[in-house]
């Protein structure tokens, strides 16, 4: 959050009395916390958080600098105006540049994209190979290639999600290797993701499977056992006054039995 703060980019977080989570907020409680452990856990955790990992490389050598909102000058050719890629970052090996949106369901665009890149190559000098994350906004996480001039030079993008990088803050931070001081950074990281809006979800294909305890069994044989006797009984139970009714919980274990009287309408 303190990126945000530094770079005046809250305006839209405080507008009520209630905290309002934003693209900018979001970028900054997450990678802007990040950014503060070693540079081949925070590669690691942004190169897991993408749709393709395999793709990308393993190693980029040690974090140097990191940039939020850095502007950079337009290329006058596809735009005339300055870009502000949400997060620019320098490793030993590469240059990365992040372009995060909100939500994990749409707003990532082409063009965009095509402008801070071009406006890059315009402005640094550096013989790195440039990558490229577009967290949030993906209608897919599969990797996508460019078009950057008319020189035919391509640039490949890296689809990445905001709740994949949380899956892996929480898979991460179970980990006995890390420091206490890492954990208490992811920990605070998956907490400001809770804040916006992004829980830790445990997907059904990755639960393990589960025996059922003896206890679950005997509950199982006691609901068995009522269906066949309704079933085998129906026509002296439709006579019955009063009537017991088994009454189950949203859970489907039996909560309790209830004697419900009903008056005979006389004839």
């Amino acid at each position: 959050m303190n990126q945000a703060l530094l770079n005046k980019k809250l305006k839209d977080s405080f507008g009520e009395t209630r905290f309002k989570p934003s693209e900018d907020s979001l970028t900054s409680s997450t990678i802007g916390l990040l950014q503060y452990l070693g540079g081949t856990l925070f590669w690691d955790l942004l190169r897991n958080s993408c749709g393709e990992t395999h793709l990308l490389p393993e190693k980029v050598g040690e974090l140097l600098e990191v940039y939020f909102w850095r502007r950079f000058l337009p290329d006058l050719e596809y735009n005339v105006n300055h870009v502000e890629p949400d997060v620019y970052c320098e490793f030993e090996n590469y240059n990365l540049i992040i372009e995060a949106k909100k939500g994990d369901a749409f707003g990532q665009d082409e063009i965009q994209w095509r402008k801070e890149i071009n406006s890059y190559y315009k402005e640094v000098e550096s013989n790195k190979p440039l990558l490229f994350i577009a967290i949030g906004g993906n209608h897919s996480l599969k990797v996508k290639s460019i078009g950057l001039d008319k020189n035919g030079s391509i640039q490949t993008i890296y689809g990445a999600s905001w709740q994949r990088l949380l899956g892996v803050c929480i898979a991460f931070v179970k980990e006995d290797t890390l420091s206490k001081a890492d954990k208490r950074i992811l920990n605070d990281v998956i907490n400001l993701f809770d804040k916006h809006h992004f829980y830790n979800i445990s997907w059904l294909k990755f639960l393990s499977i589960k025996s059922l305890e003896s206890s679950n069994l005997k509950v199982l044989e006691i609901w068995n056992e009522k269906d066949s006797f309704q079933s085998k009984n129906a026509d002296l139970l439709m006579g019955l006054a009063p009537i017991l009714q088994l009454k189950v919980n949203s859970f489907n274990t039996i909560s309790s039995w209830k004697i419900i009287q009903k008056n005979l309408k006389k004839p």
